[in-house]
């Protein structure tokens, strides 16, 4: 049985000029593979090797100004201050991931592939990150810097889908960007698959018009994954896409949702919701390209354009060798402009929005 719904404000304005406004959207973030792939020069973006040992002298000196990133000396400003010397660089990566492709790939940053070296590789990141925006907080308990690595190869219910060899689907996460950097690649496999949203979102406008008031208007439930405040539900409601200022901004994982309606104390969804949501997964996933991704690599997405995910891979049994990444989330300086109750709702008011709120763990 088909569930009916009230008429919307998008559909009396007429879905046929909504599709026809969306397809007519100059949306530089919306590509296909080989679209992509032709305009490599652009977001492929390589340090030589005078900037890669520059870089690496300036994490040295940021250690011995402010020591471990994690003690909280110095500021955003003034790590962000210390990576003066390559803003020409930095601003052609921000350039790329906002007003461009929507990701950048990061090439020959000077990381230490030792286990040893970890904190110089975390502090190396953090001055990356501090050039670009304000690192917001990732996981409920407080983590600002994540090291990712293989902890099971079965996935228990305790271990995030991330510390395994599993393949991740696309999805965004809840931010600006993304940021991850490779300290040591898997055997096999491990490669970072982007998929552009915004390419989704035109050609839901073009094969499936009947599915944009659910696209644009309709709340959806994301699982909090337990980092929830007090007063809170399991979940929040968010719509999947919105467009400002003529820029399409999309928030989308299909797990959380699906998380969401396994727990079963949120809203149900319609079938005409069900059926988008097995659309957007079905044209983000033909649309996706692996990329590869090795010791000294980072790749930077913007969310709101660009889903990632990740190969499934077969890691070393050697333990000093095996696949080592660490992850920031930023807020941009010069992000786009944001509706106040999109994804979890957010400090629409300049840096330092999105993230997850803290909550004490015991």
């Amino acid at each position: 049985m088909t569930t009916s719904y009230s008429p919307t404000p998008l559909i009396t304005s007429g879905i046929e000029r909504v599709r026809d406004y969306v397809l007519g959207l100059d949306e530089p973030a919306a590509w296909r593979a080989e679209e992509l792939e032709s305009r490599r020069s652009t977001w492929d973006l390589a340090l030589t090797d005078g900037e890669s040992a520059m870089l690496g002298e300036l994490a040295e000196e940021a250690t011995e100004k402010f020591g471990q990133w994690s003690a909280g000396n110095g500021s955003r400003e003034q790590w962000k201050q210390l990576a003066t010397p390559l803003a020409k660089y930095f601003s052609t990566v921000e350039h790329s991931l906002e007003g461009g492709t929507g990701i950048a790939l990061l090439r020959n940053l000077p990381v230490r592939t030792a286990d040893a070296e970890l904190p110089y590789n975390e502090n190396l990141l953090w001055l990356i990150g501090a050039a670009i925006g304000q690192p917001v907080n990732q996981m409920g308990g407080g983590t600002l810097l994540a090291s990712l690595a293989q902890r099971e190869k079965a996935r228990p219910d305790h271990v995030r889908p991330e510390n395994t060899n599993e393949g991740l689907g696309f999805h965004t996460d809840g931010s600006d960007l993304l940021m991850l950097m490779c300290i040591r690649q898997a055997m096999v496999g491990g490669n970072s698959v982007v998929s552009s949203s915004a390419r989704t979102v035109k050609e839901i406008a073009r094969r499936y018009p009947e599915l944009l008031p659910a696209l644009f208007e309709d709340y959806f439930p994301f699982d909090r994954q337990m980092e929830i405040l007090d007063g809170d539900t399991t979940y929040y409601l968010s719509r999947l896409c919105t467009i400002v200022d003529g820029k399409i901004t999309t928030r989308y994982v299909r797990s959380l949702m699906d998380g969401a309606l396994y727990r079963g104390d949120c809203p149900p969804l319609t079938e005409r919701q069900m059926r988008l949501m097995d659309v957007f997964d079905e044209i983000s996933n033909e649309g996706g390209i692996e990329v590869g991704f090795g010791s000294g690599d980072m790749v930077i997405a913007n969310n709101y354009s660009v889903m990632h995910g990740r190969s499934e891979f077969i890691d070393s049994e050697d333990e000093t060798q095996r696949r080592l990444l660490v992850r920031l989330w930023l807020a941009m300086e010069n992000g786009r402009p944001l509706p106040f109750d999109f994804d979890r709702g957010v400090n629409h008011d300049g840096v330092a929005r999105g993230g997850v709120p803290y909550i004490n763990v015991c």
